[in-house]
């Protein structure tokens, strides 16, 4: 009887072991051959799902990532490696899948639509630009292209449901590229003379009475300023009225101001870090100084309550339980939820900026500057520092 119970327990953990690895989400990495950049895919363990081997590569979403092979056709692929479909010649950028659809651009008439999981166009091409789905819509609007990845912008039409119908037409001109994507049932829109706060039925909120955002709504949380000298410049280049006075704080999703006097970034696992020379109320001096120089970045809770009894010289975000710090003696890790330091990057090694942990893995590098040339090593590690991924390369200038 013990030995039928062991040998169903052992084939129990092979099974979930196989199913965990079934259904772990491959991160990108990189390659370099001569010139050019390739891109592949590599899970936590360090099995290499895809060699190298795309010139463009996007991380998985939705359990599909866009590749460009070097015929330069763009096609999605599964967790497996495996192609899914590919996309026709015309197709010159494609975004990543939101709530089973993602956008394409047409290179012949420089338009976007939308496919679906199959590769099927289910909304035609007729837009200048078009933001991924988020609650149920996307943002599009028109503008003119500068090139493969980027546009001017221009006016925010408004937003389309599944499909392809503008169910809240807006038609104005917009500032914020990107940030007037819903997050938490709210889209922020910054125009030339304020800042709109709109839900997904497009009813304008809280009176209009924000002049600036900072991020987006975050877990139901967002940074957002009014004007204490109103009529003022937002900096929209109206140069005839006087710089807006801001006075930050933290608003939830029905607008009521939940942390006051405070200019604090996004939150993120409940924490979000906090400039203090942007913020009087917890740097009493009031003077704004270099941050970095002298170590003005802490974090704080919803409440506002600062953590850690401690300050550092430059901070990013909450990711995966970890967040990215560089401490006071100008050495970096990563710090958990308590504010210990769980992994320390090696010497000379940094990360990419906002960078966090990505399916228990993220790219750290250092670049060595010798004459004309640079030698670069960027490793791919784990949350224990193991190396799973390493590349070196020399680059180098006339």
């Amino acid at each position: 009887m013990k030995r039928t119970i062991l040998i169903f327990l052992v084939l129990c953990g092979l099974f979930m072991s196989a199913l965990a690895q079934k259904n772990a989400t491959p991160v990108r990495i990189e390659d370099v051959r001569g010139n050019d950049q390739y891109y592949g895919f590599i899970l936590h363990d360090g099995t290499v799902v895809v060699k190298p081997k795309y010139i463009e590569a996007h991380e998985f979403s939705e359990g599909l990532a866009a590749v460009m092979d070097t015929n330069r056709r763009w096609s999605f692929i599964n967790t497996a490696g495996k192609r899914v479909f590919i996309l026709p010649s015309y197709v010159s950028k494609v975004g990543d899948f939101s709530e089973g659809l993602c956008w394409f651009r047409n290179s012949n008439t420089d338009l976007v639509g939308f496919v679906d999981r199959s590769g099927k166009v289910v909304i035609r091409p007729q837009w200048n630009f078009a933001h991924n789905f988020s609650d149920g819509l996307a943002a599009v609007g028109n503008g003119r292209t500068l090139g493969d990845t980027w546009f001017e912008i221009g006016n925010l039409l408004g937003y389309i449901n599944h499909k392809g119908e503008m169910v809240i037409p807006l038609d104005i001109h917009h500032d914020n590229y990107g940030n007037e994507n819903f997050h938490c049932q709210r889209a922020i829109i910054e125009t030339d003379d304020r800042l709109m706060i709109i839900d997904t039925k497009g009813n304008e909120l809280f009176g209009g009475i924000y002049r600036s955002s900072f991020g987006v709504f975050s877990e139901g949380l967002c940074t957002v300023a009014t004007a204490t000298n109103a009529p003022c410049d937002a900096g929209h280049g109206d140069h005839d009225l006087p710089p807006c006075e801001l006075h930050w704080c933290v608003i939830d999703t029905s607008g009521r101001v939940v942390i006051d006097d405070i200019k604090a970034a996004a939150f993120h696992e409940g924490m979000a870090k906090v400039d203090l020379s942007d913020n009087p109320r917890l740097n009493p001096d009031g003077k704004e100084t270099d941050s970095k120089k002298r170590g003005d970045f802490v974090f704080i809770n919803t409440t506002g309550k600062v953590l850690f009894d401690r300050k550092f010289k430059d901070a990013e975000y909450f990711s995966e339980g970890v967040a990215l710090v560089e401490e006071m003696d100008g050495s970096s890790g990563f710090i958990n939820h308590k504010g210990e330091m769980e992994l320390r990057l090696p010497k000379d090694y940094v990360t990419y900026i906002c960078n966090g942990f990505e399916h228990g893995l993220i790219t750290i590098f250092k670049s060595i500057k010798k004459g004309k040339y640079t030698y670069h090593t960027d490793r791919t590690i784990d949350r224990e520092g193991k190396i799973v991924w390493e590349i070196k390369y020399t680059s180098w200038f006339n």
